[in-house]
């Protein structure tokens, strides 16, 4: 009769443990805002590849393109897809639309990239470049009004940024003026058709202390709704934000900033300064393992997309974060300890379950057993995986590098032709024809032309591979050693036969078509390395291939 009691008990303690649980509450409304950033983060990486796959096909578009002007608008839209999402391939095409604008003469073009150039060395965190290319920039070049204003609120944002960085107290003070200054220029061009009116005018009225008059004004503008993308719902929710923040509505607060990192998360935006608002804020209130998920997440994001904006405010509060989480972890593994050994205990008062709690417990410990086991398995696949991913990440680089110095390479190909058509041109003009004659017969332009690719090559591959020298020659007898001499960064046409060899072309025709050499010259020289090496003759080109490999 006493064991009657235990369901009873069992009863109670599942009616008490329900009614504490989260989803027994009606949810609120920043708790479902949460929520839904929480889901949005899950899936980002589907939101990235999506992004990747449009980037993709904007840069086909416009490789195709003949038109200077259209092709400069296909690279300004894949700069715009960088900017906040990789910093360092947003400078890549803010120095191509540069190259572009200047050949094709527009000023506005020229002003347009030249403030692209400007935002991306701010969100690098580089504010002295950037002011050197915004002093650069001739303003008469443009007569877009919203040019004018982001140049000035540019300016404004590099001044602030180089305030919250400054030691010196006399530096901030000036920077700070600079600011002002920059910020009211900005005001004075903007128009209710632009972003940066609302983004503005909500600073001032919220340093005003008229955060109602900023939310009104900000709230009006998302119910429109009218040309606004996603990045622009993201700025008016982070200032809505910014307008409870000063009231000390925290709720609210936290239900725009999370509704703004939602929205950068979908743009998606990699240096969301609202994520790391958001990480402090559920810090404050109590949510740690919420606000270190942001916090590393916000870290990850800064330090891998190279956008030092707001990574010295993240350095500043992560510890204290992680600290805290680590913390919590701490007492959470305590208290369930604790309640181990209170259910042991209840165990043992039982009397009559003691031995079905040894034969558990027995139980168990096989199945620990049996969980190391198959985690050692697994370690050992996450070993194999990793260096499936050190392969990748070689090959990704390869990639990128040879992507970069072609593109540049192309271009400037490109402008020799039409340089050498233009002297042609002028030559037909005077109607030398002896001398046209004798400029088509020349070999000058294309040996300098294949110079130039063979300089390329040569940078790119030991860009890529820069022990490749060092380590082909440790393969070979000291007597047949090649290349040492050489200065840096140059291949002879016998290291570039095996630096090619490396890259995976192995057909001695096509080393040959390359390298303007016979198919049986090209033959001849792998002989005779193969004949040098110190290990098998017929493992040479196989351990070539091995150089700068990380999983080997």
């Amino acid at each position: 009769m006493r064991f009657s009691k235990i369901p009873i008990l069992s009863a109670c303690l599942v009616i008490v443990f329900s009614a504490c649980h989260p989803k027994a509450r009606h949810e609120s409304e920043w708790e479902t805002a949460l929520r839904e950033l929480d889901r949005t983060l899950a899936r980002e990486q589907s939101i990235n590849q999506m992004l990747e796959k449009d980037l993709a096909e904007l840069k086909k578009l416009s490789f195709d393109e003949p038109d200077l002007r259209v092709r400069y608008h296909f690279y300004d839209r894949i700069f715009d897809g960088y900017l906040k999402y990789d910093v360092d391939s947003a400078l890549l095409y803010a120095h191509v639309k540069d190259r572009i604008a200047s050949r094709a003469g527009d000023p506005e073009l020229r002003f347009d990239a030249a403030l692209d150039l400007a935002q991306r060395y701010l969100i690098s965190g580089t504010y002295h470049v950037a002011l050197s290319v915004l002093y650069g920039i001739d303003t008469t070049d443009t007569r877009i009004p919203e040019n004018i204003a982001s140049y000035y609120q540019t300016l404004n944002s590099t001044y602030h940024g180089l305030a919250l960085t400054a030691k010196d107290p006399f530096l901030v003070d000036e920077y700070r003026e600079s600011e002002a200054v920059f910020r009211k220029l900005s005001q004075a061009n903007l128009t209710d058709d632009m972003i940066g009116y609302y983004t503005v005018n909500a600073d001032i009225d919220i340093k005003n202390r008229e955060p109602q008059k900023a939310r009104k004004m900000l709230e009006d503008r998302l119910r429109t709704a009218d040309g606004l993308t996603i990045p622009d719902k993201s700025i008016l929710h982070y200032w809505i934000a910014k307008t409870y923040e000063e009231e000390g509505d925290q709720d609210r607060e936290v239900m725009h900033y999370a509704i703004s990192a939602n929205y950068d998360r979908l743009a998606p935006v990699k240096a969301s300064r609202s994520l790391i608002h958001l990480s402090h804020l559920l810090f404050e209130r109590g949510d740690i393992k919420r606000a270190y998920g942001y916090i590393i997440r916000a870290y990850e994001d800064a330090t891998r997309s190279d956008a030092r904006i707001g990574l010295e405010e993240i350095n500043r509060s992560l510890p204290t974060i992680v600290n805290a989480y680590e913390k919590m972890e701490q007492r959470r593994e305590r208290q369930l300890r604790g309640f181990l050994t209170m259910t042991i205990l209840f165990m043992v008062a039982l009397g009559a379950a003691l031995l079905l709690l040894i034969r558990d417990r027995k139980r168990i410990g096989r199945m620990q057993k049996e969980i190391q086991r198959n985690n050692e398995e697994i370690k050992a696949i996450n070993a194999q995986l990793e260096d499936h991913v050190d392969q990748l990440k070689e090959s990704n680089q390869i990639k990128d590098t040879y992507l970069g110095r072609y593109l540049s390479m192309f271009s400037e190909h490109i402008d020799s032709l039409e340089r050498y058509r233009s002297k042609l041109r002028v030559t037909a003009k005077s109607k030398d024809f002896e001398d046209i004659l004798q400029a088509l017969k020349s070999d000058a332009f294309i040996d300098k032309e294949r110079k130039v690719l063979y300089d390329e090559f040569d940078a790119t591959f030991l860009g890529v591979f820069p022990d490749f020298v060092g380590r082909l020659n440790g393969m070979l007898r000291e007597d047949a050693r090649i290349g040492e001499e050489l200065p840096k960064g140059k291949l002879s046409n016998e290291l570039r036969i095996f630096a090619l060899i490396r890259l995976g072309v192995t057909e001695s025709a096509k080393i040959a078509q390359f390298l303007k050499k016979s198919p049986s010259t090209i033959y001849n020289y792998r002989v005779k390395l193969r004949n040098a090496a110190l290990c098998d003759r017929d493992d040479f080109e196989k351990k070539l291939m091995e150089i700068g490999n990380p999983g080997v």
